[in-house]
């Protein structure tokens, strides 16, 4: 019976790696979508074969996955699909090729990043996700100011991570062993903050955040949607891998928790002051960032669960909004606020997706985002009492921008600027149909989390 489990475990993660390749081959191919969402719904199942749990199980020595790593691999995939859907039109573009190569490295690297089991590994994958993402950014990029944000992107992470490296071989040194399992003493503050330093960044906290909206503004629909989607999820993975070493310096952890929760309502608050639609929704997606910090930092069991989840939940509702925003500047050709008004009249099922996950963002019932606050406030509460103040904050402004970022696109006098009134495609449809659907329904499978 054990070696029949080893053997479905193993075959589980088979099947996950097959997929990946199988599903851009034929995207490339331009498959039909329906043939590729039945396939994934056929492999599916064999995933639900192994046991799930938070504890990093090895069955060998360099891949492993748990509950955490699990459900951030499935968003990987799922995301990348549906970005892959969004740049449809780059497939028919002169280097095609290259963009759908940077995609699959991409994949391929976010994939061993989330299953490694060996430190130094888990450094590579971490920063290697950089190379193809500093692609896509400075060559599918919107604006001339592309060159300028990718150089921020790769300056912020490469002098965040060359710190971690050194503190990688001395973890060697003092634990003789790489492997996350054997990791047990030789911690000192310097390794601490070397460590976490990276982390920070990559997701990022507030004083750390320079890079992400110059990055966000200037990536293509599909490098905004992976980036919202994946990649800010790597530092929250890190915090919860290294979970044994961050927990010891509790003096330490309590500062970035201040420094989160203040960071998160002077965030909430600059989006009010926003006129870019993707600029409101990065900014946004560094408030919720600090509340993932907040809970990862606390580490208790609903901390850790509610961070989980809230960054599953943003991860689908900030990739959507971005595709959203994205849709109506191919119509009007500006992403300003105060331009793109009265899109009710024009658009009205379009607007009916912008209700959906502005009311998401700003967790309305029924909806993971929902959850995974409850979670993240009782924990952070049962810490510190006085979060209240700061969390009943955080709720109210969240409200305000989305509400703001609502009424301002989609009432109003219709602008000038659109000049042409064709509805949402069925492809473009269906791609906010696949964020809404996980996102509305997750919350009847809580036992998963």
């Amino acid at each position: 019976m054990f070696w029949f489990c080893k053997f479905l475990h193993n075959f589980s993660l088979f099947i996950l790696i097959f997929l990946s390749f199988f599903l851009f081959f034929f995207n490339y191919l331009y498959m039909n979508y329906f043939f590729l969402i039945f396939l994934m719904l056929f492999f599916f199942p064999f995933f639900f074969l192994t046991n799930f749990n938070f504890f990093f199980l090895s069955k060998n020595f360099f891949l492993s996955y748990d509950t955490f790593s699990f459900v951030l691999m499935v968003l990987t995939f799922w995301i990348v699909l549906l970005s892959l859907m969004s740049s449809f039109y780059l497939f028919k573009m002169l280097f095609s090729w290259f963009f759908f190569l940077s995609f699959f490295f991409l994949t391929f690297f976010l994939c061993f990043f989330f299953m490694s089991s060996n430190l130094f590994f888990f450094f590579f994958f971490f920063e290697s996700t950089l190379i193809p993402t500093f692609l896509i950014v400075i060559g599918w990029g919107m604006n001339i100011e592309r060159i300028q944000s990718s150089l921020y992107l790769f300056y912020y992470t490469l002098f965040s991570s060359m710190p971690m490296l050194v503190s990688i071989f001395y973890l060697s040194s003092m634990n003789n062993s790489l492997f996350f399992s054997f990791m047990w003493g030789g911690y000192m503050s310097l390794c601490y903050f070397f460590l976490i330093f990276s982390f920070l960044v990559k997701m990022p906290m507030f004083l750390l955040h320079s890079w992400l909206p110059k990055a966000h503004v200037e990536a293509p629909i599909s490098g905004s949607m992976i980036l919202a989607g994946i990649l800010l999820k790597m530092g929250g993975y890190g915090i919860f891998r290294l979970y044994d070493l961050f927990k010891s310096f509790f003096l330490f952890n309590s500062i970035f928790m201040y420094i989160s929760i203040w960071g998160g309502t002077l965030m909430s608050l600059v989006c009010l002051r926003q006129s870019d639609l993707k600029s409101l929704i990065a900014f946004s997606s560094v408030a919720h960032m600090s509340i993932v910090i907040l809970g990862l930092m606390i580490f208790n069991d609903m901390g850790l669960k509610g961070s989980l989840m809230m960054m599953l939940a943003h991860g689908l509702c900030s990739s959507c909004m971005f595709f959203l925003a994205n849709v109506i500047y191919e119509r009007s050709g500006t992403r300003s606020i105060f331009l793109n008004k009265g899109l009710m009249n024009l658009y009205p099922s379009y607007s009916l997706w912008w209700f959906f996950f502005c009311s998401f963002n700003m967790a309305c019932p029924p909806s993971l985002n929902l959850i995974s606050e409850i979670y993240i406030f009782i924990a952070s509460v049962s810490w510190m009492f006085f979060f209240c103040f700061f969390m009943m904050l955080l709720s109210f402004f969240g409200g305000a921008y989305n509400l703001f970022l609502f009424s301002l696109t989609n009432h109003g006098k219709v602008s000038s600027l659109i000049n042409f009134f064709n509805s949402l495609s069925i492809r473009e449809n269906l791609i906010v149909y696949k964020h809404f659907f996980p996102l509305m329904f997750l919350f009847l499978k809580m036992d998963f989390f």
